[in-house]
């Protein structure tokens, strides 16, 4: 006996109304946002620490490139007559600290600790992709500009791509 009460939804059965969509939108874009800006220093702090000179040259690139990426999220707020908001961003403090945890632990050689920065750089980047893609669906959904977030998750792609042939590089 089939009772409907108990079949489960399909993500077709979801119907959002669109002020949901720009509320999930927002605070997607506030925890990258944010996230974002705490990366700055962890990047800062883990070229310090890295020992091979291409991987110090690709966190000054990251770092650089998450300043832009900054500044079009800024634009984006700018577009849809919002201000940044504070948001909880601990998911990302937690794995900076771990790895920074990992990355500082002792009797690790300089080889080592390179290949678990280059390890959690890549870990950040996945996320970055992801946070990326989901703002520009959401966008396209609401009626947004999605051309804003091209750039941001162009960036965070190709870092991506970056930080896994230096990591097969390195381990090779």
């Amino acid at each position: 006996m089939n009772n409907p009460q108990l079949d489960p939804m399909k993500p077709i059965d979801v119907k959002f109304e669109n002020s949901h969509l720009k509320k999930i939108f927002l605070e997607h874009l506030n925890s990258i946002y944010l996230g974002k800006h705490h990366l700055l220093d962890f990047f800062k702090e883990v070229e310090e620490i890295a020992a091979l000179q291409q991987l110090k040259l690709a966190i000054d690139e990251i770092h650089a490139d998450t300043k832009n990426q900054i500044s079009a999220m800024d634009d984006i707020y700018k577009s849809i007559d919002r201000q940044p908001s504070k948001t909880s961003v601990l998911g990302i403090k937690a794995m900076t600290l771990e790895a920074y945890l990992s990355v500082i632990k002792s009797g690790k050689s300089a080889v080592e600790r390179d290949v678990f920065i280059l390890f959690y750089l890549q870990i950040i980047e996945g996320i970055e992709v992801t946070y990326f893609k989901v703002l520009k669906n959401l966008a396209k959904e609401i009626g947004y500009s999605n051309t804003f977030l091209d750039q941001p998750f162009d960036t965070a792609v190709e870092n991506k791509i970056l930080f896994e042939s230096i990591y097969k590089e390195y381990i090779s």
